[in-house]
């Protein structure tokens, strides 16, 4: 038997009240009771606690929240937790060694949890008896309404009718629904309140990712395709753009940084789809964001990175390091207000204007852009296999007495070959693509690790001049510091010794021969 609970739309039309005496004419039911409720679901901006099935629900009594996270399949508690009269933002904000800790610092990470959608809810419950009065199910009605959190007005979610089950009164249960079907045509109320609440104000959950998602055929111009790409690269940065200014956590400046970066690679790598002149034009104006954002970031990657590095000495020298942290935190703050400045410019809103006016603009071929109207498979595939070989000849020179500087630009093209091969992934199958950019994927951990420990290093070294430039600095502060870049150099060494083994596998025959069947053979008309 099913002691699953029952869930139906409630349409507005029909009352309670009716439903209420048309089963009381059959079963007895008990003494209702009423319930309202004012509740928020929270999430972090690009939902990964949807994405891991669950729901963080907030209710509000008095000046305390009861915080809920629940499963997204079956409503079932994973963990509550009474907080105070302030909201938590980050993991580090819940209780250490908490179960809600545990459940969310693994999604969450370096994400802020954030209101999502705010309800106004009104519960009538009322118990279904047998003859000796005990309860065997429950009726549950619910009538919701949901607005933006904080702001706006309320609007309506369509009503749910819940019949819940009580173990051990399976019978009982099933002559409920019968008489309720028999009553009423009913349809399933399948949709979570989460969703209902959400298209209430025309949103989904999950309606934002900054992962690439684009959908091609191999005959679409390459110039609409380009323009699609940068379009849609482009609202990411402005979705990311209120969330970075206000600073609200770090992956909103990562991933409009992140947005620029694969801008600057699709105007420049697509080749011929766009008139030199505007990629002239363009290319320095992009760059122009990254400059202004990149101190803010490298506040930010060095401050999620601090705990790492106070971990990694000694314990009795851990409390030495915090003047760094300190420093950082102070250089962050200054770093961020003079970006804002920035953002808030009038040439970084002209610019924005500009660039979505020019990609909104009609696009024909020219003398200036020779492979605008050509398809776009042939330009893909040509520029992707001409990257390929380019980071196959660079990669195949480099050896133990390579500088440094030979790994960083193979780096460089290695990262403009995944790019393009995710602006394209569409045009070919699942099957091939996707282990190309895992292959990938691990070489640039390999090369991008390489340069990320040797820049570490060498601004720890900066940061050091730059704290005793600014004040007195413990001396044992300084030896912490020289111990980290240490670490971090002999880490570098390390991961330098692994290239060879990371180029081989990518640069093997199977690789090779998938990536020629792919592309080559098929650019003549490029």
């Amino acid at each position: 038997m099913n002691t699953q609970n029952r869930q139906f739309q409630l349409p507005a039309e029909l009352e309670a009240q009716t439903i209420i005496e048309r089963i009381s004419a059959q079963l007895p039911l008990g003494k209702r009771i009423e319930e309202r409720d004012l509740l928020t679901y929270y999430d972090s901006f690009d939902w990964r606690l949807f994405g891991s099935g669950m729901e963080l629900i907030v209710r509000r009594q008095g000046r305390k929240r009861t915080l809920q996270l629940r499963s997204q399949n079956d409503g079932g508690l994973i963990e509550s937790l009474t907080a105070g009269t302030r909201m938590p933002v980050f993991c580090r904000d819940l209780p250490a060694g908490g179960g809600m800790r545990r459940a969310l610092d693994g999604v969450l990470q370096m994400r802020a949890l954030m209101p999502q959608v705010e309800l106004r809810s009104r519960i009538t419950t009322l118990p279904v008896l047998d003859d000796e009065e005990k309860t065997v199910a429950r009726i549950a009605f619910e009538r919701h309404a949901a607005r933006e959190p904080g702001k706006g007005k309320f609007r309506d979610v369509p009503g749910r009718l819940l019949l819940l089950p009580i173990r051990g009164y399976e019978e009982s249960f099933e002559r409920l629904i019968g008489i309720l079907l028999e009553a009423y045509a009913l349809p399933p109320g399948n949709e979570g309140l989460l969703a209902a609440a959400l298209a209430a104000i025309g949103r989904i959950a999950g309606g934002y990712s900054s992962k690439l998602d684009f959908s091609f055929q191999p005959e679409q111009p390459a110039a609409s395709v380009a323009r699609e790409i940068q379009l849609q690269l482009l609202a990411t940065l402005e979705l990311n753009l209120d969330g970075t200014k206000a600073n609200l956590d770090s992956e909103f400046l990562h991933d409009l940084r992140v947005a620029v970066r694969r801008a600057r690679s699709a105007l420049t790598q697509i080749k011929g789809v766009f008139p030199a002149t505007d990629v002239e034009r363009f290319k320095p104006e992009l760059a122009w964001i990254g400059q202004i954002t990149g101190e803010s970031r490298d506040m930010d990657v060095y401050l999620l990175d601090y705990d790492r590095y106070r971990t990694s000495l000694p314990q009795r020298l851990r409390p030495d390091l915090d003047p760094l942290h300190d420093f950082l935190q102070a250089h962050q703050k200054s770093a961020y207000r003079k970006m804002v400045r920035q953002l808030n410019s009038e040439r970084f809103r002209r610019l924005l204007a500009d660039w979505r006016d020019y990609l909104q603009s009609t696009s024909t071929g020219s003398d200036d852009a020779p492979a605008a109207l050509a398809s776009i498979a042939q330009v893909a595939n040509k520029r992707i296999y001409r990257i390929y070989k380019r980071v196959l000849a660079e990669g195949s020179l480099i050896n133990a007495d390579s500088p440094a500087e030979a790994l960083h630009e193979l780096r460089k093209n290695c990262k403009k070959l995944r790019y393009l091969i995710e602006f394209f992934q569409s045009l070919y199958p699942k099957s091939d693509v996707q282990p190309m950019i895992r292959a990938m994927k691990q070489l640039l951990d390999n090369l991008g690790l390489f340069q990320d420990l040797e820049v570490q290093a060498e601004k720890l070294r900066h940061f050091a001049h730059q704290m005793v430039a600014e004040g007195e600095v413990p001396v044992d502060t300084l030896l912490a510091m020289g111990m980290l870049v240490d670490g971090l150099l002999r880490r570098q060494a390390e991961v330098r010794l692994d290239f060879g083994s990371s180029f081989a596998e990518f640069s093997g025959s199977e690789n090779r021969k998938a990536f020629k069947a792919l592309f080559a053979g098929k650019t003549e008309a490029a």
